[in-house]
């Protein structure tokens, strides 16, 4: 049974916490009150003496959308206050009784242990609460707003064609799965979902075993998100790859310094492109040659988020041992860094040697205190990072370094903005290969 105040003189009526409109009270409405100056007051003093709504006062306390279901409601100013029925569920087969249970657990999800696995993953607070006012079903999709008669539009704002619900947002909106497409891309493997149990029982199962998984999905949730947000509030859209390094970002923010388990957790192998780093993130890839004759190349590149050139450098001399020329190729960015990449969000290192990347992994996370221990001396300079990353690519996806470590074997050399013109052809025309698709989708 469901009952509600019919509004007289309306001294009876307290405009918060009693259901006089609608089906609820306005204290159980995540909407836009100002809920400080109302508190304590009463529907007699919005009206005023002839029986008609105060408009500047309702103006003062309540959003557009909400005075006009206000002056909708019907005034009775000679007569009492009251209540009236408004619906009882007799009537209902037992099978119509479940089925709206069950709509109703499926839009509350406090029944999933949701908040628990939720909180232990210590995202940001911004996406934790987020995610906390998604399991309290109080966030404004455009179904929430029909369905409480603050709008007559029920669609995704992007065209999607299809109710905006909170399985639409968390699951099914076409933008969301374009962002986890460009995760895929980039190598680190989001998966798609198909229906909000499953995908709320996986995120509770993956939170156990890998918390990066689901604080990355649960970051671009929240990001793509925003964006709708400002779509709908008539900004423009951001490009779906800043939005996927936005959330990629936070998502791993709160980590230590070096991320010895990305290439587990999160990123995997560079298997058919170079990929850029995440926004405000620097990538320098590196390679070493060594000829029969003993004479050695190092190599390397530095690119941006938007795969646009930074520096390339080359380096030569005499060695006898690859593995360990690998190793210098890593060593030897030290040389090569400006100031002003200590102020990017992190750095990521990439080699195709996976032997070198494993041991320095491996290395640096057995021996953290033993600064003094080689080579862990040698990296000391990446302490001045907010974020250092090491990583393994494939051959096919590290074909600048390589050409990089080819030419120094004829010469050192190092190029930057400043002489981009006189970079060769060759090593030009391997850059744009790589960089261009990047420029042009950002």
């Amino acid at each position: 049974m469901a009952v509600r105040w019919k509004v007289g003189k309306g001294d009876k009526i307290n405009i918060l916490n009693v259901t006089w409109m609608l089906d609820r009270c306005i204290n159980r409405w995540p909407t836009f009150v100002d809920c400080n100056f109302l508190d304590g007051k009463n529907v007699q003093q919005l009206i005023l003496s002839n029986g008609m709504w105060n408009c500047e006062l309702l103006q003062r306390a309540f959003h557009p959308s909400l005075i006009s279901l206000i002056t909708q409601v019907a005034i009775e100013y000679d007569g009492e206050d009251q209540m009236v029925l408004m619906k009882m569920c007799s009537g209902k087969t037992v099978s119509a009784m479940v089925y709206e249970q069950m709509w109703i657990n499926k839009c509350n999800l406090e029944d999933v242990e949701y908040f628990s696995w939720v909180k232990k993953l210590k995202m940001s607070k911004n996406i934790e609460v987020f995610w906390w006012r998604l399991g309290k079903s109080a966030i404004l999709t455009n179904m929430f707003l029909m369905n409480h008669k603050i709008s007559d539009n029920s669609l995704c704002p992007r065209g999607c064609q299809a109710n905006e619900t909170y399985e639409h947002i968390m699951v099914q909106c076409n933008y969301l799965i374009e962002i986890i497409m460009k995760l895929q891309e980039w190598g680190i493997f989001i998966p798609i979902f198909h229906s909000l149990d499953c995908c709320l029982e996986e995120l509770r199962k993956m939170s156990a075993q890998n918390s990066g998984i689901v604080q990355v999905y649960c970051s671009i949730v929240y990001y793509s998100w925003k964006n709708r947000n400002d779509i709908k509030h008539g900004k423009s859209a951001m490009p779906c790859s800043i939005v996927t390094a936005n959330a990629l970002f936070y998502a791993v923010s709160k980590s230590g310094p070096f991320l010895f388990s990305w290439d587990t957790n999160l990123l995997r192998e560079s298997q058919k492109t170079w990929y850029p780093p995440p926004k405000e993130w620097i990538k320098v890839n590196v390679d070493a040659s060594l000829t029969s004759s003993n004479l050695a190349g190092i190599g390397g590149i530095f690119r941006d988020h938007k795969g646009q050139f930074i520096s390339a450098f080359g380096k030569n001399g005499i060695h006898w041992d690859i593995g360990n020329l690998e190793l210098q190729a890593v060593l030897t960015v030290k040389e090569f860094l400006k100031n002003w990449m200590l102020e990017c969000k992190g750095l990521i290192i990439e080699s195709d040697n996976i032997n070198i990347i494993k041991f320095i992994q491996n290395f640096l996370k057995e021996n953290k205190e033993n600064v003094e221990k080689w080579p862990h001396k040698n990296l000391c300079f990446l302490n001045d990072f907010n974020k250092v990353v090491f990583l393994h690519a494939y051959r096919n996806c590290n074909n600048v370094a390589n050409c990089c470590a080819t030419m120094a074997l004829e010469s050192s050399f190092f190029f930057d903005s400043f002489s981009f013109d006189c970079i060769p052809s060759l090593l030009l025309g391997l850059i744009k290969e790589e960089c261009d698709p990047f420029i042009t989708c950002t």
